[in-house]
This record gives C-alpha cells, sequence and structure tokens, in this order.
C-alpha cells in the first residue's frame, strides 16, 4: 500500500469524525426550527384573538373617553365664549 491509499483512508477516517460530530448540531437545530414553526401557528392562533380583544378594548376607552371629555369642551367653549364677549364689550365701553 502506498501513501497515497493511506492519504485517503485518513481523509475518509477524518470525514467520518467530522460528520458524527456535527450531527447532534444538525439535529438540534433540525427539531429547534421544526419547534419554531409550531410555535409560530400556535401563536398566530392566539394573537389574533388577543388583538381583537385589544382593539375592542381600544375602540370603547376612546368611545368613553369621547363622551368624559364632551362636557368639559363644551363647558369650556362656553366659558370662552363669554369671556370674549365680555372683552369685546369692555373694548367698545372704553373706545
Amino acid at each position: 500500500m502506498g501513501l497515497a491509499v493511506w492519504r485517503d483512508i485518513s481523509l475518509l477516517w477524518l470525514i467520518f469524525w467530522t460528520f458524527i460530530a456535527v450531527l447532534p448540531v444538525g439535529v438540534l437545530l433540525f427539531f429547534a426550527i421544526k419547534g419554531l414553526h409550531r410555535l409560530r401557528q400556535v401563536t398566530r392562533k392566539y394573537l389574533r384573538s388577543a388583538q381583537s380583544s385589544a382593539r375592542q378594548v381600544s375602540y370603547t376607552t376612546d368611545r368613553l373617553s369621547h363622551q368624559v371629555a364632551a362636557p368639559v369642551i363644551y363647558l369650556r367653549a362656553k366659558v370662552a365664549q363669554v369671556d370674549r364677549l365680555r372683552r369685546a364689550t369692555l373694548r367698545r365701553k372704553q373706545a
């Protein structure tokens, strides 16, 4: 047997041990990707429900805040209107 044959056998032996060393990492990554795919499917299902609930809460909060703020805005507008009338009246009396 020549040196070339032993070189080829050594190369095959090293490739075999490298494959054995890399195989667990490959299997681990395969199952991690498979698990992440399944997790994405599950979260998509539940996040749609959560998004719907959040949208409903947002709509209700917005509607209630407008109802609460409407009288305050109305009163401030009336006070500002009365104040402008008072200022306009006092200016005319001064002139």
